[in-house]
């Protein structure tokens, strides 16, 4: 409380890591320390600073996970200006026990943005972490170029920033398919037209043309910047057999759910992919009515207990 209130009087400011050291007291083990980092940065913080939460989001997924060898996280510890600055370390999020309690954090920024502020972190991810991972040089290049587990290592990485590199792009593909990134409703427009109704107040009809720029603006980009370097990526990860390549088909396959048609004429020239999809997206529908039948079931059990 006392930090809040010296920040939202400009005594100190968001030097170095300081915003990072706050946003891992969402996901604290201590319930009351929890709740007051949350509520700080969800009301008197946010509101002061409404893009705080967009602006470092990126750069969190890199602090989190102890990505200290890529320039965005230099970059996030410069950053503030000059004067005293504040690191991060001592902070436990990173590492694979480590991954729930960062999604709480991603989750907590996400459930606080604006879509226009989900679709520049959508942008950002793409571009400057699995886009980033096409370069020819730096950690998560070399992550995605390592040979699958049991065959032999061709870099000379340590395993501490193997482990930062692959957990960021593996927070990277976790976040880019959690629901709360998700801009609007569905990405259709006969979704968004369900919206509008005749008694619609004029202020309900801005919103929903508003959803409905959005998606198409998501979708335009979906198509002309994030396939393209799913596709280059994809071929990056088979060559080396790396077991990032599920997750990365994970996130393929639903943006291939929500915009079928589109993915469709992309992927015209590449039969191959365009049939892996296609099957993935079966086995998920058959997935989710086995799934849909198991809750009835399960209903009807319960609704047949006969009570004391």
């Amino acid at each position: 409380l006392l930090l809040s209130s010296l920040l939202l009087q400009d005594y100190i400011k968001w030097r170095g890591l300081f915003i990072h050291r706050f946003l891992a007291a969402v996901a604290d083990e201590d319930d009351e320390v929890s709740m007051l980092a949350q509520a700080a940065l969800r009301g008197p913080l946010l509101h002061k600073q409404p893009s705080l939460l967009c602006n470092h989001f990126v750069g969190a997924v890199f602090v989190f996970n102890s990505c200290k060898a890529h320039p965005i996280y230099a970059a996030e510890a410069s950053g503030g200006g000059s004067g005293l600055t504040v690191d991060f370390e001592g902070a436990t999020l990173a590492g694979s026990e480590g991954f729930f309690r960062r999604r709480e954090v991603y989750e907590m920024m996400l459930t606080n943005m604006t879509d226009e502020q989900k679709l520049e972190v959508t942008a950002r991810l793409v571009k400057e972490i699995l886009g980033g991972a096409l370069e020819t040089s730096g950690d998560l290049s070399a992550v995605c170029k390592m040979p699958a587990v049991g065959t032999k290592n061709a870099t000379r990485l340590p395993s501490s920033r193997v482990e930062a590199a692959t957990n960021v792009l593996t927070d990277t593909f976790a976040i880019l398919t959690s629901p709360e990134i998700k801009v609007g409703r569905k990405g259709t427009d006969d979704a968004d037209d369900d919206l509008v109704s005749a008694n619609g107040s004029k202020q309900d009809q801005r919103n929903v043309h508003k959803l409905r720029l959005l998606s198409k603006i998501s979708r335009k980009h979906l198509m002309e910047i994030v396939i393209p370097i799913l596709c280059n990526l994809k071929s990056v990860l088979e060559g080396s057999h790396s077991p990032l390549l599920k997750e990365l088909m994970s996130y393929l396959g639903k943006i291939f759910r929500s915009y079928k048609s589109e993915v469709q004429e992309y992927l015209a020239n590449d039969p191959t992919m365009l049939q892996e999809l296609e099957y993935d997206t079966r086995q998920y529908e058959k997935k989710q009515k086995q799934r849909e039948r198991d809750t009835m079931v399960q209903a009807e059990v319960v609704m047949d207990v006969p009570t004391a």
